[in-house]
């Protein structure tokens, strides 16, 4: 094991460190529970060990994991195809380490930090990578100051710094919203993934119900970006080759 303490997983010939993602914002309702749970199923797909932190009081993604077991298209255990854990709690980071395994991919759903602070620094403290969902409108990017300035907070009582990063969620495609918003984001300090999930119905009408093939070519992309911050770009590169010569499709060419 590495003398940092992760695990690793293996991909051909390169060592990918396993994940740990936390979706975060300010207030409800900005796409965290959705993000977390599409992310989620891309990684199993991905071949992925995977466990879901559902860190939120109001447990969305426990009742979603529990509706999509009781769809009769698909057999229970393919509704949520990796763990699932309620964890609304102030030890998130003292607590996920003792159940995760080596090689999961960690996953939180974080609670609104307005109303839920302590679970909301605790997952800070614990996540290698913060991903803040946000619409491309002024006052969504507006509201991503107070989860910076807690990240920024947290520093102090990590071994090391978090990434973080903001997700662009419900865009319209080609609209000049998006450039805009990533320029004013840029400007205000902040590190934008370059994929931008788009407003579809299937995302917005997927809560309770198995997840299903139509849509996650754009959740693909947005786990390819994650990758490419946690491993040198060389060896994303590498990872993209297998030994047919073909791109594992859910990460996006380079």
């Amino acid at each position: 094991m590495p003398a940092a303490g992760k695990a690793w997983l293996n991909c051909n010939n390169v060592r990918m460190p396993a994940l740990s993602v936390a979706l975060l914002n300010l207030k409800p309702g900005t796409g965290k529970t959705t993000s977390a749970v599409w992310l989620a199923h891309i990684f199993v797909e991905a071949g992925r060990h995977v466990l879901l932190v559902d860190a939120d009081p109001s447990g969305s993604a426990l009742e979603w994991s529990d509706l999509a077991a009781m769809n009769p298209r698909v057999p229970p255990a393919a509704g949520f195809p990796f763990r699932i854990v309620a964890l609304p709690s102030r030890r998130v980071h003292l607590r996920v380490p003792e159940i995760a395994r080596e090689d999961d991919v960690v996953i939180i759903d974080a609670p609104q930090l307005e109303d839920h602070s302590g679970i909301a620094r605790s997952v800070m403290r614990y996540a290698d990578e913060i991903l803040i969902p946000c619409a491309p409108s002024p006052i969504e990017i507006n509201r991503t100051t107070p989860v910076r300035d807690e990240i920024t907070e947290i520093e102090e009582l990590r071994d090391k710094p978090a990434r973080s990063a903001v997700l662009l969620t419900r865009c319209i495609t080609r609209a000049h919203s998006i450039a805009n918003a990533k320029e004013v984001l840029g400007d205000l300090g902040y590190d934008v993934l370059r994929t931008n999930v788009p407003r579809r119905e299937v995302y917005a009408q997927s809560f309770g119900l198995p997840i299903p093939e139509t849509g996650r070519s754009a959740w693909r992309e947005v786990a390819g970006d994650l990758i490419e911050r946690c491993v040198p770009l060389w060896k994303v590169r590498l990872w993209q080759q297998n030994r047919s010569g073909a791109r594992p499709r859910w990460l996006p060419p380079l």
